[in-house]
């Protein structure tokens, strides 16, 4: 028998990380509803769970439940950033999340589970099964945005993520519908084929469809203009979810656009879609970056500076070649060691989750909280694209690769806003180690898992600037396992 209600040991396989997270996230539940006692070893059950998941990301790569889903080193490197990110989202957050007596397994589910809903999108060789996983990925973060419900910030963001969030879904859908009605699948197999013939040039529908998908992507991504709902989320959500939330999930939405985007045209873009995607990463790199200049709360500066770096993303999605591919996943994966180093330590030197996270408060605590400072120092840096990070190597290699492919205001116009970015990146640092104290900051006790958290960030940082071969290479493998 023969389908897709027929499962093999092999779908089975390549499914298993998602479906261990689903069920790890369901077990956390019922252990904080009938052992609370228990909540102090939430973090380490978690920290269990994403070992066991990436034992199980071994699968052979292949497709799989009837050709719906597959499985390749591009995934695989999906599942890697996804992981890696709950772990250290799960080792920063338990002494922040303690104080404020939220620590329940609901949060660490809700984590897991938006991990699984990321993973399983990228895997979908069928758009609907892309659609099931963003929704699994998004109704999660929906509800962590709210996670702190008495704050009234917390409240409005989530309600806010909600109805932004449901709109790109209506587009995404849309889009959905209208390459079913052209083409009779949604398999993006038979999307390459239409292509190739030159059909999917021809027909305006067809093209309003992909935008519609396209546009949906964006919103996730928060490039300009889907990128209004970041600055509120940002700053209401709880500080070690939205450390999840600004990386894994657009590094999930960038690969989804990235197969799209090849199969649409796997000879490479040419109109509209070249013209339309620079546009997106010139206006998201110069607004993102003009607009971050002006903030005064942490929060919403990295907020706006997350638009500015993916339009740097965009420009790589605007080259459209191996090298920028390459050079995409290997700023992915520096933005989100980078990103979440960000966000932990601002959250470490704020006065907790339930107050603002001014700028201000960063005076002076060089000299009373070092080690969280000098994370957030190098974390600056790296943001900037300063050597020997990591975040200077994903920088160079997308505008090397916009030079090579002859995109010269595209490159341009991201070294400009990477000087521009300096501006307030570096005044962070002036404020953490040469400002005075204005006032007193009650900033949550420093404990082990925090530490290792500072440690892994930091070591991914610098080894990576240093020595970036492992992860270069890992790209250009899943980079060679894309539909060509």
């Amino acid at each position: 028998m023969t389908g897709f209600l027929h499962v093999s040991p092999a779908d089975l396989a390549t499914v298993g990380p998602e479906t261990f997270l689903c069920v790890l996230g369901i077990a956390l539940i019922l252990l904080d509803a009938f052992a609370r006692s228990l909540r102090p070893a939430f973090p380490y059950l978690t920290l269990a769970g994403v070992a066991a998941a990436n034992f199980l990301g071994g699968y052979a790569p292949g497709s799989a439940f009837a050709g719906a889903i597959e499985g390749s080193e591009l995934t695989r490197f999906v599942d890697l950033l996804a992981l890696a990110a709950v772990a250290l989202v799960t080792l920063g957050a338990d002494a922040l999340l303690s104080r404020d007596k939220r620590n329940q397994g609901e949060f660490y589910a809700l984590l897991l589970w938006s991990a699984a809903g990321l993973m399983l999108m990228v895997k979908g060789n069928d758009l609907l099964v892309v659609f099931i996983g963003l929704e699994l990925m998004s109704i999660a973060l929906y509800v962590l945005a709210a996670w702190y419900r008495d704050v009234p910030e917390a409240t409005e963001a989530g309600m806010k993520y909600f109805l932004m969030g449901a709109f790109a879904s209506t587009f995404f859908l849309y889009g959905l519908a209208t390459v079913y009605g052209r083409l009779g699948s949604t398999r993006l197999t038979t999307l390459k084929g239409a292509l190739a013939g030159g059909e999917g040039f021809s027909d305006p529908m067809l093209q309003i469809g992909l935008l519609a998908i396209l546009s949906a992507l964006a919103f996730k991504i928060a490039l300009v203009p889907f990128h209004a709902w970041a600055p509120d989320v940002y700053q209401g959500m709880t500080t070690p979810a939205v450390a999840f939330l600004s990386t894994a999930p657009k590094a999930a939405a960038v690969v989804v656009a990235v197969k799209v985007l090849a199969t649409l045209a796997p000879a490479g873009l040419g109109e509209p879609w070249r013209p339309l995607l620079s546009i997106l990463a010139i206006l998201s790199i110069l607004f993102g970056n003009v607009v971050a200049l002006a903030q005064r709360d942490l929060k919403r500066m990295l907020a706006y500076s997350g638009i500015a770096q993916m339009g740097y993303v965009a420009i790589g999605l605007a080259t459209f070649d191996g090298p920028a591919f390459e050079g995409i996943l290997v700023f992915l994966a520096g933005y989100l060691a980078t990103n979440v180093a960000a966000f932990l330590a601002v959250a470490a030197l704020s006065n907790g989750e339930k107050e603002p996270h001014p700028l201000a408060d960063l005076a002076g605590m060089g000299r009373q909280r070092p080690f969280a400072a000098t994370v957030l120092t190098l974390a600056m840096f790296s943001l900037t694209g300063l050597p020997p990070t990591v975040g200077f190597i994903g920088k160079l290699l997308v505008f090397r690769a916009a030079v090579d492919a002859g995109l010269f205001t595209l490159a341009l116009v991201g070294i400009f806003g990477s000087l521009v970015s300096a501006g307030y990146y570096l005044r962070v640092v002036y404020y953490l180690w040469m400002k005075e104290p204005s006032r007193e900051v009650d900033a949550p006790q420093e404990d082990v898992l925090s530490g290792a958290a500072y440690i892994l960030v930091t070591v991914a940082i610098l080894v990576l600037g240093v020595l970036p071969r492992p992860l270069l290479d890992m790209a250009r493998a899943a980079v060679q396992s894309l539909p060509r």
